[in-house]
């Protein structure tokens, strides 16, 4: 549903003025005139302050200053303390170019960003354009990466991959169900029609298809989340076809009017099967209620990922000092990728042999080796898997994790190496 005017307006204002004053943040102290002449680094972000990814944008930012001022109190980079300039793209694909522009000839030699997977697709194109590294922290989408980029690197995986988390998630599942002695025999596939959900349904449909053939996929149906208030009918839909495995993608807006409507049907499929967006929401659990039992959803992050021995920066260690700086709010994976990429960020600036220019930061992006949690050289990374460029800028090491809500919690259960425990099959 659409906020009236005056509330946009409002709320475009107050994340206006969070752009305002994380710009003038100088997060260190320093010279605050670019990256020239050995004083502070800039680094430049490109996010969704005010829009339909603006729940993204906030958080994202939040997060990254919180990863920089973690940094800076550790040192910086060789002494060098490292400033950032946000900037809006108000959910924008179209306003993307002029304002890397904008950062790149203001002094910033690598971007972050830019939200949410449309705007980013067009953020990377332009990253070539400019030649300026540009950062993707968690946007999804496949397309991020296209033919011939030389400038972009993604750390996530995206949700079309075959280690992504839409494939990840139908192997939890299956998994689960096939040790309880209970395989699925019938799915079904609600998406939302925009985003990173349409790879989503491409991933699952390919797993099912080549990995579980004995699962008949009964249908498989899109919804457009700007104007869909309304889900009782594909409830019903669903409700009437009866799979043992119901799959669905979509953001905050359309999840959270999904589940009720699922509750309020009396219905409980078997298993309940999500990705990324509304599913792993900080505000997912808490809006939906009980019906969030049980739901297994290829996952961002939890906090409840095991750190290294020792570690200063731990996952729960964000979520608990991100909660006190933010009045109580509970961040999600899209914040913790953001944190994370600092520690990304610092290793290749630490490296490069020219931290003021764009081509020795590039060069040293492609180089950046990372093993695991905490395995970059300050321990900022706590999103699981670790970083190693591909020639395209994919993170081969990027694996999609399943978490499944356990006791109001995202506990992960797949893969194995990163489970803290198994997975429930049939759901509650």
């Amino acid at each position: 549903m659409k906020p009236p005017q005056r509330s946009r307006t409002r709320c475009r204002s107050i994340a206006v003025a969070l752009a305002a004053s994380l710009v003038l943040s100088a997060c260190g102290g320093g010279s605050s005139g670019g990256s020239e002449g050995g004083g502070d680094i800039k680094v430049g972000v490109i996010a969704a302050l005010t829009g339909i990814a603006a729940p993204y944008g906030v958080q994202s930012v939040n997060s990254f200053q919180m990863g920089i001022a973690d940094l800076n109190a550790a040192g910086g980079i060789n002494g060098r303390k490292l400033t950032v300039e946000v900037l809006d793209n108000r959910s924008k694909p179209e306003e993307v170019p002029a304002l890397m522009r904008r950062l790149a000839s203001g002094g910033a030699n690598v971007i972050v960003g830019a939200s949410s997977s449309p705007v980013t697709i067009t953020a990377a194109q332009t990253a070539d354009q400019l030649k300026v590294p540009l950062i993707v922290p968690m946007e999804a989408a496949d397309d991020i990466i296209g033919a011939g980029r030389k400038y972009v690197f993604k750390l996530a995986p995206s949700v079309l991959a075959d280690n992504g988390w839409a494939a990840q998630s139908v192997r939890a599942v299956m998994g689960a169900a096939e040790k309880k002695g209970e395989t699925p025999k019938t799915a079904m596939l609600i998406y939302a029609s925009a985003g990173a959900f349409p790879d989503a349904k491409e991933a699952w449909s390919r797993t099912l298809q080549k990995e579980y053939p004995g699962v008949k996929v009964l249908d498989s149906t899109s919804y457009d989340e700007a104007a869909t208030t309304d889900f009782a009918p594909l409830v019903s839909k669903a409700k009437n076809a009866n799979p043992d495995i119901l799959l669905f993608g979509g953001n905050p807006q359309g999840a959270f009017l999904f589940y009720p409507a699922l509750a309020r049907s009396g219905w409980k499929p078997k298993a309940t099967v999500g990705v990324l967006g509304g599913n792993t929401n900080a505000q997912f659990i808490p809006t939906v209620g009980a019906i969030a039992d049980g739901d297994i959803t290829g996952n961002y992050w939890t906090s409840l990922l095991k750190s290294a021995d020792g570690a200063k920066h731990t996952p729960q260690g964000y979520a608990d000092a991100y909660k006190a700086k933010y009045k109580g709010q509970t961040p999600d994976g899209v914040g913790a990728y953001y944190y994370a990429s600092v520690g990304v960020l610092a290793d290749a600036l630490s490296a490069a042999g020219n931290p003021d220019d764009k081509e020795s930061i590039t060069s040293a992006l492609r180089a950046v080796d990372i093993a695991g949690i905490n395995g970059d050289k300050n321990g900022l990374w706590i999103v699981s898997h670790g970083v190693k460029f591909d020639a395209k800028g994919t993170n081969e090491r990027a694996i999609g994790l399943v978490t499944q809500v356990q006791d109001g919690k995202y506990v992960p259960v797949y893969p194995a190496d990163a489970a803290a425990n198994s997975t429930v099959y049939p759901r509650p």
